[in-house]
Parts: structure tokens; sequence; C-alpha cells
């Protein structure tokens, strides 16, 4: 009889070995199928291996995940590969402070560390870090160092001793993105400049620019999205490339296109090196290019900026004191200057009443007096004739010509002060209507056309020549 029970006994075994699975209880239930030992009692426990802090570190090569009740420290213990880590008891050691570090390092950065102070008691600390991301050293001790992935989260640390394990301390972490590539805007084109015109990035802190696809050298814009290129060949198509940035590192680029537009005969750069006086309001020096072959005057030389401005208008409605230029009441030879802060170069009592039955003349004539040669004011016919030429029925007429004539506001008749800027184009013609009114040429978003003013008003010049002779130069 006890032959055959120990026969029994054996075969349960085997039966249990293949299966790889053992169940112990009272009521014969089958152990979880995830399970490869299943415990069940109402009255009793599990009883781990015990034994005390020496015993367990006499144990040779312990395993990944071996487990002991420390009777030194009445706390089970976990090996976790590198060291016996307790399990549960978290109640005497100190909770680590403030883990000092970068809580926005950017998706992807690498080599980031984290610290702590060390905490009495303490023979190591345990790091998480957020899903995706990697520690790369530093696990134990109190200095961590990580490689980001793209995932938020927080970076969680607690210390434990030879018995205890503290409460942990964790530093929530948002990671910063790259910005997206910028978008392109509406480029603005002449024969021989581009204003290259991009849209703004969020969360960009500035923008780089070139005329390559070389990130490492193109031009810093900050936070520009607006770059003029001048000096180019009319009637060319040009591609450009503009990069957003942050901390994080660069998106990117954007391929800027445009072709400049159609050719037209030049009469050649003017540079005048203005001095302040009597026609100048400053001193500067100005190249002025020029223009030829506009519908109505197809045989005069026109500079194509204000006399006195800087450069060219980046637009129609551009309204820096920069592409303004000056201001002339009719028939002075005295330029004013006008500041984007409102500000009047030379600030003298401005002439509120001029009553004169003259023309311009020629020696009161600022294009004359500055660009030499022959140079002059244009007359109320040539502004008529490129105003029907050109079909010109609002402001674009003149600003999509060769002109690029724009909206530079203009100095009050009463007082000299600037208005509309950026709003209204007022030119003057060398004609006038009576003694006290003379003709020029407006231009606002609504109209274009040939109209009467007084003549104590401060009105922007355009110069004319009769022929593309190479100009003068003074």
């Amino acid at each position: 009889m006890k032959k055959i029970l120990s026969l029994i006994v054996m075969l349960l075994f085997v039966v249990n070995a293949l299966i790889a699975q053992v169940g112990i209880n009272a009521d014969g239930a089958q152990p979880d199928p995830s399970a490869i030992l299943d415990t069940k009692s109402t009255t009793s426990g599990f009883l781990p291996p015990r034994m005390n802090t020496a015993q367990r570190d006499a144990i040779s090569s312990p395993a990944t995940g071996l487990v002991i009740f420390n009777t030194d420290c009445n706390d089970l213990q976990l090996f976790n590969g590198s060291g016996w880590i307790p399990i549960g008891n978290s109640g005497t050691m100190a909770t680590p402070g403030t883990i000092s570090g970068n809580a926005t390092p950017c998706v992807n950065a690498i080599g980031q560390t984290y610290t702590i102070t060390a905490l009495p008691g303490a023979v190591g600390y345990t790091w998480t870090v957020p899903v995706g991301s990697t520690i790369n050293g530093g696990q134990g001790t109190t200095a961590l160092t990580v490689t980001f992935g793209t995932t938020n989260g927080a970076i969680f640390v607690s210390g434990y001793g030879s018995c205890w394990r503290s409460l942990g301390s964790y530093l929530g972490i948002t990671l910063s993105p790259l910005p997206e590539a910028p978008v392109a805007g509406t480029h603005i084109a002449s024969a021989t400049q581009i204003i290259w015109n991009w849209n703004t990035v969020q969360g960009a802190t500035g923008y780089k620019w070139n005329t390559t696809n070389d990130y490492a050298s193109a031009t810093d814009m900050a936070l520009v999205t607006t770059k003029t290129e001048t000096g180019l060949t009319c009637n060319t198509a040009y591609t450009r490339y503009a990069w957003a940035y942050n901390l994080c590192g660069n998106a990117t680029p954007v391929s800027l296109n445009q072709t400049t537009t159609a050719c037209s005969s030049s009469c050649g750069s003017v540079t005048v090196n203005h001095i302040a006086g009597d026609i100048a309001p400053v001193a500067k020096t100005v190249t002025y290019g020029t223009v030829t072959n506009i519908p109505g005057e197809t045989s005069k030389c026109w500079i194509t900026s204000n006399l006195g401005a800087d450069y060219q208008a980046t637009a129609v409605d551009d309204a820096t004191e920069a592409s303004a230029g000056w201001y002339w009441q009719f028939n002075r030879k005295q330029g004013y200057k006008v500041t984007d802060a409102g500000t009047r170069t030379p600030n003298t009592n401005w002439i509120t009443t001029i009553s004169e039955n003259s023309d311009w003349t020629a020696a009161s004539d600022p294009c004359a007096l500055t660009l030499g040669g022959s140079w002059r004011i244009p007359t109320k016919v040539e502004w008529t004739n490129v105003d029907v030429g050109g079909s010109w029925t609002d402001w674009l007429g003149p600003w999509n010509s060769g002109l690029k004539l724009h909206a530079a506001g203009y100095l009050f008749l009463s007082n000299g002060i600037l208005h509309d800027r950026g709003i209204d184009g007022n030119y003057w013609s060398s004609n006038q209507t009576n003694a006290n009114i003379g003709w020029y040429l407006n231009n606002i978003s609504s109209l274009c056309d040939i109209i009467t003013g007084d003549k104590e008003y401060g009105f922007t010049l355009r110069c004319i020549k009769e022929t593309p002779e190479s100009p003068s130069r003074r």
C-alpha cells in the first residue's frame, strides 16, 4: 500500500513538472494560468527565507529578483541586480529634497543631469524617468544623467538604506520641441530687388536667412521675418531659404521663390553726398537707383526712391522714415526730415503762408541742386502722362510700377506736423495752379490722381531728367 501511495505522489510531481505550475491550497483549486506558483490560505501566510544582514551579504551571486526577510531590519528585501533594496518600508528615512535640473529640456536632449542632496543614512537611490527616456548613468547615486525621448513625464527618486526606503521626490518634465518650418509669405519684387517674407512660427526665438541651403552660414535675422535683397538681375528667378530656431535647435528650412520683374532701361545709379544745410536737413550719403521706359514717359529717367530716402520702400504702406525721404514746401529748397517719432529737422518756424505767382524755379529745385545735371522735379503733364499711361486707379498702380511710389505721408500746412505716413502718398509737381496752389500726384488705397493743394504743405519729391545719359555725381 505504501508503495502505491508513493507512486501516486511521484506521478503528481511529474504532472506538476510537466505543466510547470504548482498550486498550494486546501480546496483543490487550480493555479492561476499566469502563475508558476499559486498559494491560497485564509489562516496562514507566505514565509520567505529569514536571515540577518551578514547572512544575506554572504549569498553568492544572488539572482536579480531574489527576496529575503532581513531580521536585522525586520523588512522584506529584494536584490535588484546591483544591491539589496528594502520593500515597502518608507517611514524611517527622510524624503529627498528638490531635484535640481532642467524641467523643460529639449525633445531628444542628450546627457541632461539631475541631482539631489545626499540623505543621512542612505546607501543608494532609485531613479525613474519618463517613458521613452533613458538613464545614461548615475542610477543609485545622487546625480543622474538622462537622454530624453519625446514624451513628457516626471523624474522620480527615493533613497534607501540597509533597512529602509524613503518616500519619493519628483520633478515634472515638459519637453520643449523644435520649431516648425516657417511658411513663405508674399514676396515683393522689382527689377533689381526682392523683399522676402515668411510667417512667424510658434515657439521660435529667431530666424535665419540664406541664399543657399546652409544653416551654418545663414544670416541671423533675430525676430525679423522679412529680408530685403538688392543688386539682383531683372527677370530672373531666385530661391532663398529661411529657418526658424529656438534653444533646442532649428527647423527644416522653407524654400522662398520669387522672380524679379521685367528688365527696363536704366540711367545708372546716382550717388549723392548730402551735406546738412539749406537743402538737405541732415548729412548722409545715398545711392539712388534709376529707371526709364515708364509708360507715359518712356524716354525719361527717374530715381526709384524718394529724394532723401535711405532706400526704396518695402511696401506701398511702408511707414518708416528711412524710406519716406524728406519733405518740401512748394518752391522751397529746404528739405525736412521727420523721424518715426515725429521729430522734425530742421525744427525752424514753419512757413504758414506761401503766395507767389510762380512755378517751382530751378534755383529752388532740390532735384537739380542735389543730383545735378538735368535732374529736376516732374511737371504736372509728366505726372499726368504716367498716371494715364500706367492706368493708375489706386495706390497699387504707382507701387507696382517701376517707380515704386508709396504712401510716405505729408507735413501739415499750418504747423509742419507729420500726417498719414503709410496711408497717403503726395508727390509735388513743378507747376502751380495759382499763387497759393500747386499740382501734385496723390495716391491712397482708394484712388490715384493729379490734384491741387496749398503750397504750404510738405510733400515728397521724385526727380526726373530728360535723357538716359549717364548722370553726373556730386
